[in-house]
């Protein structure tokens, strides 16, 4: 994602001899004078302002400062030398920036009440205004790690899996049972008593149809309706010659390593191209014929088919009656042959399964 920079704005550290929080670039404490060590951290402040200074901006965009290897003191980025001591400072260690702090804190922030005395105290205070106090909450000490048993596992979880698999296997055997239950099947004469037939063409036409597409994906012989703009993809560079719409997350706050941090969003870019109607002329059904009788010759109904229409698929279906001692029976087939065989008074033998339903038929001998 490209990240788009919205200012910097002052960070702050709190100076681990008395608890003084101080200004990011401030490189000593002013309350009790010990400078900045080099393992103290840049923290976000409680209120973030987008600063317009331009000689801190300069600072925040020059760099991670330096700790002097001799002396330890703290110097810009661009020093040559320490300002303490004068020590060379290409050897000196830079403090490591880059880190995200967290989102950027651009609301107004609430009072902090004094640890010590009660006081309500504005939230970039240093200290208390009322007796002095640190306003940094102490950090509890960690509880002594007391031995514990293992917690044993209760038998439910296996009764659960067990139940699991227990509705597993009914369902099972359900479906095996019923697919046992419609192959079973017994033997019942019967004697064909009637039939009937019905035959049927679909008829095929050019139409115009209607689809949506992207503009670069309409097939040359589609012709063009409206088109609307739409987004279409995203990437992260604003496209050079495509209209486009830039998305960005929640600013956040990235430690530069001198006592500023940067404000920056991660942003993509949506962009938009022509999504269009278009229409094609494609072979649709638009009517269909049928013909139906009962008697046993089967025929086509006829066709009379215009210059843009065209035959398309046939179905066909054969359908025997048998009188039983217990019924009658209907038996259907798409298979021609049946028709031809299951001439009136022909004895078959008919193979009823147990939900009273006729899968297959033979002639009797």
């Amino acid at each position: 994602m490209a990240k788009k920079s919205l200012g910097h704005v002052e960070l702050q550290w709190t100076c681990p001899n008395c608890s003084t929080r101080n200004p990011g670039p401030q490189k000593t404490c002013p309350n009790c004078g010990a400078p900045q060590p080099d393992n103290v951290e840049f923290e976000q402040a409680a209120q973030e302002t987008i600063i317009t200074d331009e000689e801190k901006i300069a600072q925040a965009k020059a760099g991670p400062d330096i700790h002097c290897y001799y002396c330890g003191t703290r110097n810009p980025a661009n020093a040559p030398t320490c300002s303490q001591c004068g020590a060379d400072l290409s050897e000196g260690a830079k403090r490591k920036s880059g880190q995200v702090l967290g989102a950027h804190r651009d609301r107004p922030a609430k009072q902090i009440e004094c640890p010590a005395c009660g006081t309500a105290n504005e939230a970039d205070a240093p200290n208390c205004v009322n007796c002095g106090a640190s306003l940094v909450e102490p950090q509890p000490k960690p509880e002594p790690q007391v031995a514990t048993k293992p917690i044993q596992q209760k038998k439910g979880g296996f009764g659960r899996i067990a139940v699991i698999v227990g509705v597993v296997v009914l369902a099972c055997a359900a479906l095996i049972t019923l697919f046992v239950l419609f192959n079973r099947t017994e033997d019942v004469i019967g004697t064909a008593r009637s039939v009937s037939w019905s035959r049927s063409i679909e008829i095929e036409g050019l139409v115009p149809v209607t689809y949506e597409d992207w503009h670069d994906e309409i097939p040359a012989d589609g012709v063009m309706g409206s088109c609307t703009s739409k987004a279409r993809y995203t990437q992260d560079e604003r496209p050079a010659n495509a209209q486009s719409r830039e998305i960005c997350g929640t600013p956040y706050t990235v430690d530069s390593g001198s006592g500023f941090g940067e404000v920056v969003q991660d942003c993509q870019y949506e962009v938009f191209e022509n999504f269009c109607e278009y229409t094609v002329e494609e072979w649709q059904k638009v009517d269909e014929k049928s013909l139906s009788g009962e008697d046993l010759s089967p025929r086509w109904p006829t066709l009379a088919l215009s210059s843009d229409e065209r035959e398309a698929d046939r179905t066909e279906t054969y359908r025997c009656i048998f009188s039983t001692e217990d019924g009658q029976y209907s038996y259907s087939s798409s298979d021609q042959n049946l028709l031809t065989q299951c001439e009136i008074g022909s004895r078959w033998i008919l193979k009823i399964n147990t939900f009273d339903m006729v899968t297959d038929i033979e002639p009797a001998n």
